[in-house]
């Protein structure tokens, strides 16, 4: 059952219609390459038939404005088009599977491994939001105040990606929706058949995108994954054999870019030349569309390291022309924590620590003696400018039902302030931030069952409950 509640924020006062960052301003939330849980390959809808919208067809809404560091360099053998392989074939898609084999930690509503009701969440400006889960898609053209759901479908969606209010993509387990009008109409697009990782695996697809316009984009696709630990607020990420992609004509084809670092996880651009790109532990920064890449920061390294592990699990998100911010999870649990680092940087070479989770962190890496991050594990956060970002965390419940606290980053990482907890949900999943003041996040209320949009315009000191859905 879904619930549908009008949001007015404090006093009923509106919301400023503040964008995020510089260059393409846009909050955005998905769940990328955020653990090492079990991983498989996800693929989309490779065919062309358009999908039902749940409501009538309207005119697409219009467009909105749109610590140390070294110097190891990785060239492909031309440029951005040049070096790219050839467009690869397009998967055959099931089109009717909702169980994810690479998803979010599971609770509530989500048992087996299957992609909750709400698991991701975008703005583009003050009014234009999405966000998508098992079966879903909901949009808001006023910001928030009302949501209307635009696809009920057997595509099991835990991303979200928007270049602007009328150009946007959605990618799920055997899912990749494509539309141009801002969601009354949401189509299949293909996929490129990659080469299965696992036995049993007819194809490898796509993973996470990120378009720079409604033409250019990138995306992570393919490869396998490991066991790990579970973490909220982000899915599984394949750990080897994955490959890094770019599109010129909206996600209709696909080529390969050669001589990517080994294993992407993630990968964020601010324009179709310049991006970063996470590999296990480490962050590469390029200039040139992918043609060459540079190591730009690597973690801290742990003072206990058990044989054969692999370096924690990176999410990067950009902001402004060379500014980043990433969140590194690390594996395992115990005492209902798990270990993560933050950190930021403004122009690529200097890197600044931003946060960590105190407990585990201070055994593994004592000298580092950063703020305390919000909550015991790591949660999704929303990448604002290069100066501030929203990071939400997780407090498993011990007595009660466990919380959700909320920190906001200012100063390029240098302060670390704390809100007080988002009442009406317990397990974050998504966030999407314009601004300190202003911002959105997704996440389950473990006591009732359900899922919500929640919404704060005060910098998380007051919560108002958007969108409810079992």
């Amino acid at each position: 059952m879904d619930t549908n509640k009008a949001n007015v924020g404090p006093a009923g006062t509106p919301r400023p219609a503040r964008l995020a960052g510089a260059g393409r301003q846009r909050a955005r939330a998905i769940g990328p390459a955020v653990a090492a849980l079990a991983a498989a390959g996800l693929l989309g809808g490779c065919g062309t038939a358009q999908l039902a919208s749940e409501q009538a067809p309207r005119q697409p809404a219009s467009k909105a404005p749109a610590a140390s560091a070294t110097g190891e360099t990785r060239a492909a053998a031309g440029g951005p088009s040049s070096s790219s392989s050839p467009s690869t074939a397009n998967c055959t898609s099931t089109g009717a599977s909702v169980t994810a084999d690479r998803a979010p930690a599971g609770g509530g509503g989500t048992a087996g491994g299957a992609i909750p009701s709400l698991q991701a969440i975008q703005f583009v400006d003050a009014s234009h939001g999405w966000a998508a889960g098992n079966g879903r898609i909901l949009a808001t053209s006023d910001g928030g105040h009302s949501w209307t759901r635009q696809y009920t479908g057997p595509a099991a969606l835990y991303q979200v990606d928007f270049t602007d209010a009328a150009h946007g993509w959605a990618v799920g387990k055997n899912a990749l929706l494509h539309t141009t009008d801002g969601g009354a109409t949401w189509t299949a697009a293909a996929e490129p058949a990659l080469s299965a990782s696992r036995p049993g695996t007819q194809c490898q697809g796509i993973d996470t995108v990120h378009f720079v316009s409604p033409s250019v984009g990138y995306a992570v696709a393919g490869g396998a994954g490991a066991a790990g630990a579970p973490v909220l607020g982000g899915l599984s990420g394949p750990v080897s054999g994955s490959q890094l992609l770019r599109t010129t004509d909206g996600g209709q084809t696909w080529q390969q870019l050669g001589g990517t670092p080994a294993n992407p996880e993630t990968a964020c651009f601010t324009s179709a030349s310049n991006g970063y790109l996470g590999t296990p532990g480490v962050i590469w920064h390029t200039t040139d569309g992918g043609t060459t890449w540079t190591k730009s920061f690597t973690e801290p390294p742990a003072v206990r390291v058990e044989s054969g592990a692999i370096g924690d699990t990176p999410n990067v998100q950009c902001t402004g022309q060379n500014a980043a911010w990433v969140l590194f999870v690390g594996q395992g649990t115990a005492m209902m924590h798990s270990p993560y680092l933050a950190y930021a940087t403004s122009d690529g070479g200097h890197w600044r620590g931003v946060m960590e989770e105190p407990m585990l962190e201070s055994s593994l890496r004592p000298k580092l003696h950063l703020n305390a991050g919000p909550g015991s594990e790591p949660g999704p956060f929303s990448a604002i400018s290069s100066d501030a970002a929203a990071f939400v965390g997780y407090t498993p419940p011990a007595n009660g039902w466990g919380a959700a606290p909320l920190s906001l980053a200012g100063n390029g990482g240098g302060t670390l302030s704390d809100a007080r907890n988002i009442a009406a949900i317990n397990k974050p999943l998504a966030a999407a931030f314009l601004s300190t003041n202003q911002g959105w996040v997704v996440g389950e209320n473990l006591k009732t069952n359900t899922f919500a949009i929640e919404a704060t315009s005060d910098a998380g000191h007051t919560w108002t409950t958007e969108y409810t859905t079992s």
